[in-house]
């Protein structure tokens, strides 16, 4: 049996899920995981499906350096790190550390499409649903209370540089556990 970090409150009224070493990057899938944190299993699926199909964005809170910007991330109310005026009156400006134009909340809305964070991610929640209905759950009555993404172990390849020299060059998966509760 393997250990989970978080037990569920209720056991009976929950199912729970995992995957490990999977081959996506673990940034990427902390941010996916992050966004669907506390949804219903339906509204999850459905977002999920519209990141796949790029009519929504996945917005990037934690680990955003070198992502580009998207208009879309508005609708989650997110405007990116260390943006000054995040849901706030557009017109009021409270960063007193830069000036108004080279503002983080002016444009940056970092975003992505992690189509494969996605894949994986939805996956896991098809597998996390099969185990409710083994346990006899409301399937349409359950939320995501718990999800979890760890680093995996680094794998270790290498690449070939000019000079004969030779560079590690690491692959960064995951690993990832759910739980769904009943209502």
């Amino acid at each position: 049996m393997v250990k989970y970090s978080r037990e569920p409150e209720n056991p009976v009224k929950s199912a729970k899920a995992r995957a490990s070493d999977l081959r996506t990057s673990f940034k990427n899938m902390r941010e996916t995981a992050m966004a669907i944190k506390g949804m219903e299993l339906t509204s999850a699926r459905t977002y999920l499906n519209k990141v796949l199909e790029k009519k929504d964005v996945i917005p990037l809170r934690r680990f955003g350096g070198s992502a580009g910007r998207s208009n879309l991330c508005k609708i989650h109310n997110h405007y990116g790190p260390g943006s000054c005026r995040a849901g706030q009156d557009k017109t009021a400006h409270f960063c007193v550390h830069q000036p108004r134009s080279s503002c983080a909340g002016s444009d940056d809305v970092l975003s992505r499409y992690p189509e494969k964070s996605v894949k994986h991610l939805l996956d896991i929640l098809t597998n996390a649903e099969s185990n409710a209905e083994v346990k006899s759950l409301d399937t349409e009555n359950l939320y995501v209370t718990h999800i979890q993404v760890n680093q995996a172990q680094k794998g270790r390849r290498r690449t070939y540089r000019a000079h004969g020299r030779i560079n590690a060059y690491m692959s960064n998966p995951c690993h990832v556990e759910v739980v769904l509760s009943e209502k």
